[in-house]
């Protein structure tokens, strides 16, 4: 795997591994665990931090926070079933470690490789005219052309800003030191993802909450992949995911469940909760306010010179629609996509978290020419779980 001998770096971090215990879903990052509400002789806090010997700020039990976070959730850890790095999950062992067996594809991809079909995208016109996309798994990994953390994994860099970040009329937006813990609670929070309500560094003075489902019963994993369902029949745990036969390659990056058809849903995990669009936007929002709109692009923002005009993003048009939050491998390769320039105008090729080449995330719902037939489709029908 690429450049993955630099999660070595530092060297001694990583002998710490073996003091991070495997633990059930959620692991040490879990509120009544770690508020003492269970009690306080609980044992999880040496799990990551050192009183005396700690190697990192906030007496961590690492070099740093990233470092940290992959002893467990890196390429080579073990003690957790999710790898942030290559954008997979895997099955979990019986020893209650992560097994070598990959679920599924996560549904953010990834921050050094993923999964994201972005040029094996699907599109079909219904009878109404209205169109419906498929962005499927990749069977490999490929190296992510964009991520929210530029680390020595990816070999990314960027402006490290908050796009649209402030007041109205405020420029770009700031400089953002991000890292995990700029938008998860390690310790838990009851939130999804154990997301802060107001990221860290935001500015942002209104928590933003997002639906959870429950913790899953001891030896079980929530379902963290693009294997979707609706919520009359969710595939909320692992073990469902297992129980229905699905392969590693199941899925849909593309606002849809599986198996895939005509229908549409939100973007909830498994169609869980109706508010989770409205939810996760908000919370993206927090960050990039200028991107959050209600409007329909006809009408520009009062006192605005910049973010002028904005994409509608209510109803079943949330940021995770078109973008994940951790890595894609889109590629943007074409002529005014691969010069494609940060809001402040300096040069980029990033593929900005999309999930599809170049800007056919704009084709995958729209036809500007009015003349797309209906009942027809453009690219190969995905496989497997095809209709």
């Amino acid at each position: 795997m690429r450049r993955l001998a630099l999660l070595l770096a530092g060297g001694a971090l990583w002998l710490f591994l073996a003091a991070i215990p495997a633990l059930a879903d959620g692991g040490p990052h879990v509120s009544a665990i770690n508020n003492g509400s269970l009690g306080i002789s609980a044992d999880g806090c040496a799990g990551c931090h050192r009183a005396h010997t700690a190697q990192g700020p906030f007496l961590l039990n690492a070099a740093d926070e990233e470092a940290l976070c992959l002893t467990c959730h890196g390429a080579s850890g073990t003690g957790s079933t999710v790898d942030v790095m290559t954008g997979v999950q895997y099955t979990l062992g019986g020893d209650g470690l992560r097994d070598t067996a990959i679920l599924g594809a996560t549904r953010n991809g990834g921050f050094d490789q993923a999964r994201i079909g972005s040029s094996e995208v699907y599109r079909i016109s219904t009878n109404t005219g209205a169109l419906r996309t498929k962005v499927p798994v990749l069977a490999s990994a490929e190296d992510v052309t964009s991520a929210h953390l530029a680390l020595p994994e990816n070999g990314l860099t960027m402006p490290g800003i908050a796009w649209g970040n402030g007041a109205v009329g405020s420029g770009v937006g700031p400089a953002l030191e991000l890292s995990c813990g700029t938008c998860h609670n390690p310790h838990g929070n009851g939130q999804y993802r154990i997301l802060n309500p107001i990221p860290n560094g935001s500015g942002a003075t209104v928590a933003a909450s997002v639906t959870d489902a429950a913790l899953p019963p001891a030896g079980d994993t929530r379902n963290y992949t693009v294997i979707q369902t609706v919520a009359t029949a969710p595939l909320l745990l692992a073990s469902d995911v297992i129980a229905g036969g699905y392969p590693a390659t199941a899925g849909d990056y593309f606002h849809r469940g599986v198996p895939w058809n005509l229908r549409t849903n939100n973007d909830a995990p498994n169609g869980m909760s109706a508010t989770f669009n409205v939810e996760i936007t908000q919370w993206c929002s927090a960050c990039h306010t200028r991107y959050y709109s209600e409007d329909d692009g006809t009408n520009a923002r009062p006192g605005e010179n910049l973010y002028k005009y904005q994409h509608n993003t209510q109803s079943n048009r949330a940021c995770t629609t078109c973008h994940v939050s951790h890595g894609s491998n889109a590629e943007m390769t074409g002529t005014f996509s691969s010069t494609y320039a940060y809001p402040d105008g300096s040069a980029s090729a990033s593929s900005r978290l999309l999930k599809i080449d170049n800007r056919g995330t704009c084709q995958a719902c729209h036809d500007p020419t009015g003349t797309f037939p209906a009942n027809s489709s453009v690219g190969t029908v995905p496989v497997p779980l095809v209709p």
